[in-house]
C-alpha cells in the first residue's frame, strides 16, 4: 500500500522586512534568476519558496522533476531560511554547504514546486538546517538536511 504525504501549511505571519532582504539580496543570485525562484513568505528562521518547474529540468523517462534541481532547492531554500538571521548586521561575510542529504518521497509532476527550509540549529560556526519539496498541490516529495559552516 503506497503511503501519501500532505503538507498542511500553517498560518504564517510573514515578516516583511525579511521578504524584502530575501528578494533583493539572495534573490539576485545568478541560481535563482536562472530558476526563476522567487520568495513566497519568510519569517526569521525560516521560508517557502517557489520555482516554476521548465521542460529543461524533467527527466525524459517519467516526466518528474529532476533529482538534482530537487537538491538545488533543498540547499537554496535552507540557505535562505538561514540568511533571515542576518538581515541586520551580524558579522557573518558568508557561508558554504558542507553537507546536504535528500530524501526523495514521490515524483513532481506540477508545473510549480515549493521549498519550505527552515533552521534547527543556528550555531556559531556551524548551521544545520531542513527543507521540504512539495508539489504543486502541497503533497510533500523530498525531505532534505543541510549543514552549512559561516565565515566570521
Amino acid at each position: 500500500m503506497a503511503s501519501h504525504f500532505q503538507r498542511i501549511e500553517p498560518a504564517i505571519e510573514t515578516n516583511p522586512e525579511i521578504v524584502a532582504y530575501l528578494r533583493n539580496g539572495v534573490a539576485q543570485s545568478p541560481i535563482w534568476r536562472w530558476y526563476s525562484i522567487t520568495v513566497e513568505w519568510a519569517v526569521e528562521g525560516a521560508c517557502r519558496l517557489k520555482m516554476p518547474v521548465q521542460p529543461s529540468m524533467i527527466n525524459a523517462d517519467d516526466q518528474t522533476l529532476h533529482g538534482g534541481i530537487i537538491a538545488t532547492l533543498v540547499d537554496e531554500a535552507v540557505g535562505a531560511a538561514m540568511s533571515t538571521f542576518h538581515y541586520s548586521d551580524s558579522g557573518v561575510r558568508g557561508f558554504t554547504t558542507t553537507e546536504l542529504s535528500v530524501s526523495y518521497l514521490e515524483g513532481v509532476l506540477t508545473p510549480e514546486v515549493y521549498a519550505e527550509g527552515h533552521i534547527l540549529r543556528n550555531g556559531r560556526t556551524l548551521v544545520v538546517g531542513q527543507a521540504d519539496i512539495l508539489d504543486g498541490t502541497g503533497k510533500l516529495c523530498a525531505r532534505g538536511r543541510v549543514t552549512y559552516m559561516t565565515f566570521r
